[in-house]
């Protein structure tokens, strides 16, 4: 899937427009910082839009619900896990994770809910949100080995990071990631295709500013990322032409599925100039829809 978008479940004209925007995840962010007063209200609203887009009967564009819950160290993570899983998402995004136990903690609670709700076992899905501190940036690297089997893609917040340590910016000349957050979306990046997930880049802040929004993320495609965050609609037009194959990658693709399938014993094959691996395979069935 090529593009999330945030959603604020306590806006009603976000919420109202939002499934005919275009974006393959719709995440309502029910971690956002709000008010006390709006937080059951948003949990409700959220409950709602997930139940009434369920079906996506009318819809031009099919789209996964998705709902971003507070962090495990958190009071409200429950109670917005809880709201969440009325509505049955597709997944969970789980801010500020601290690492595997964070994960292994909110698979557990989500296998009781399934199990409770009638909900068949283990499809809910969890896209946990890295590097949010230094200490969880530096345990990334663990879930190379441990990485839980719900977890669908990995995305990272560069934003918390840099507050945590006073960085003044996010990213220096010529647009590249200052060190410490270049490190993290590196772990994030090698990792997730180490483990045949998607990989799913921060969000671009500035709404403003069109041209540097296509650019960056065109920069994340070029750089490996699967997809990337949006936090407005005006975001994702620029963010599904970045993301979308090239004829020349589908014709790769194809040609790689293929071999495969004339050869299905085989571990790798040689494609043109090139040794292909089940790994690639499963990267071109991706590509092609066939995952």
């Amino acid at each position: 899937m090529r593009s999330w978008i945030l959603v604020p479940p306590d806006n009603d004209k976000a919420l109202d427009s939002i499934a005919g925007s275009g974006a393959d995840a719709v995440v309502l962010d029910l971690a956002r910082a709000m008010p006390p007063a709006h937080r059951a209200k948003a949990r409700t609203e959220a409950t709602n839009w997930l139940r009434s887009h369920r079906e996506q009967v009318v819809a031009a564009r099919k789209f996964e619900r998705w709902v971003r819950i507070s962090a495990m160290d958190s009071t409200d993570w429950r109670e917005d896990l809880d709201a969440a899983m009325e509505g049955t998402p597709h997944g969970v995004v789980l801010s500020h994770c601290r690492g595997s136990e964070d994960i292994r903690q909110l698979a557990s609670v989500l296998y009781e809910i399934e199990d409770r709700h009638g909900i068949a076992a283990n499809i809910t899905c969890i896209l946990p949100e890295l590097g949010s501190t230094p200490a969880s940036a530096l345990a990334i690297g663990r879930l190379a080995d441990e990485l839980h089997p719900r977890v669908a893609a990995l995305t990272w917040d560069a934003v918390s990071l840099a507050h945590t340590f006073g960085a003044r910016r996010l990213r220096g000349p010529a647009g590249r990631w200052s060190d410490a957050l270049a490190y993290v979306r590196a772990q994030v990046l090698l990792i997730a295709h180490a483990r045949g997930i998607g990989a799913i880049e921060h969000p671009f802040r500035d709404i403003r500013d069109t041209d540097a929004g296509v650019r960056i993320a065109e920069t994340a495609r070029a750089d490996g990322f699967t997809g990337m965050f949006a936090i407005h609609p005006s975001q994702l037009a620029g963010i599904n032409a970045a993301f979308a194959p090239l004829e020349s990658e589908v014709s790769e693709a194809l040609k790689i599925v293929s071999a495969f399938a004339t050869n299905p014993g085989a571990t790798s094959l040689a494609i043109g100039d090139r040794l292909v691996d089940r790994a690639e395979l499963e990267r071109a069935k991706r590509l092609i829809g066939e995952d």
